[in-house]
């Protein structure tokens, strides 16, 4: 008798510490299994409403999410429903026990991210969009150590695809500047793609000396390839490079919205391994308005005011700079860029390799 009542007990603990199925979520796990995922995925928001679910309830609620979205992306790729049954399977990751679950939840919603950056006439919205899918489904991957190497290797592959299909059209373009925003839209989804990087650093050679006023901003999480419109836009029309220098006019055409200084000791070169040279400046000049002719027959010109050397200039919203400046620095420094920055914003001018 005394064995029964132990067994009996050690039963109760068992079930006590496995968590009772209520039926709600009882009825989400035979829709689960019978493949009608929104009915299971609506009688688990029951369950959970009500307070009480198992063990397993997170690992079959994100199976049953997981698949309504791959269904839904069979259907159609562009419908809304596939980024809130994916949402909703992230929240539930934190509490996810199964490795297989978080597998299949990486995959397919990576899956389903190449598909939608892949597809016939999608705009570039829809593709940013479809990586940050990739993206999002990497770092669970990486955060519960499953499924990393698919995903990277579905993140290739829409990569690539992406590139061949966008790259030999950016490339016959006769404009550099339109080539220029379309290369630098590739190098936000493909950012170590080396077809991409040459076509980028091949076409910088050629803008240098334009200033690169984009209808619209480029997309730059990282911030590596800053390019604003709403900032200090930058050009060198004269420029000479050599081993352990670099020389020429560097204009500024400010639109940040502020009426600020222009001061030549903000402007710096920096290389390709982020070391920096701090540039010499041997004077330029700044647009102004100023008054001119007759008293009483006064009139509004632009008109180009001095910068002399060791002074600042008055850089104007809309308005242009110049300056000549010199760069020396190692011969083994290998120049990236040119920036200039302050409190109001920030330009790069990108020299190309």
């Amino acid at each position: 008798m005394k064995k029964i009542f132990l067994a009996s007990l050690a039963a109760a603990v068992a079930f006590t510490m496995v968590g009772c199925k209520g039926t709600n979520e009882k009825r989400g796990d035979e829709h689960l299994k019978e493949g009608r995922y929104r009915n299971a995925i609506n009688s688990y928001l029951e369950a959970k409403k009500k307070g009480s679910v198992s063990d397993e309830f997170y690992d079959n609620f994100t199976l049953a999410l997981v698949r309504a979205a791959e269904i839904e992306a069979k259907k159609d790729l562009n419908s809304d429903l596939i980024s809130g049954y994916f949402d909703k399977a992230g929240v539930n990751m934190p509490e996810v026990k199964n490795a297989e679950v978080v597998e299949e939840y990486v995959t397919k919603m990576a899956t389903v991210g190449k598909q939608q950056a892949t597809q016939d006439g999608v705009d570039f919205n829809t593709i940013i969009n479809a990586f940050a899918r990739i993206d999002t489904a990497l770092v669970y991957a990486k955060s519960k150590g499953v499924g990393e190497g698919s995903v990277k290797t579905l993140r290739n592959e829409a990569e690539n695809a992406v590139v061949a299909k966008a790259l030999p059209e950016i490339k016959d373009e006769s404009d550099p500047v339109v080539s220029e925003f379309g290369l630098l839209r590739l190098e936000y989804v493909a950012p170590e793609n080396a077809d991409v990087k040459a076509a980028l650093n091949k076409n910088r050679k050629t803008t240098r000396g334009y200033f690169l006023i984009f209808g619209e901003n480029i997309a730059d999480a990282a911030g590596k390839r800053f390019v604003d419109k709403w900032g200090y836009v930058m050009a060198l029309p004269t420029i000479k490079m050599a081993p352990g220098s670099l020389n020429g006019e560097l204009q500024f055409w400010a639109s940040t919205g502020n009426n600020t200084e222009l001061d030549p000791e903000k402007i710096k070169v920096v290389s390709t391994d982020g070391k920096e040279a701090i540039a010499k400046v041997s004077g330029g000049w700044c647009e102004a308005e100023v008054l001119v002719g007759k008293k009483g027959d006064e009139k509004i010109e632009k008109k180009k005011q001095p910068i002399k050397k060791g002074t600042k200039g008055k850089l104007m919203n809309e308005f242009l700079c110049s300056v000549n400046v010199s760069f020396t620095y190692a011969k083994d420094f290998v120049p990236d860029y040119v920036e200039y920055k302050d409190e109001f914003g920030i330009g790069r001018k990108y020299l190309g390799q």
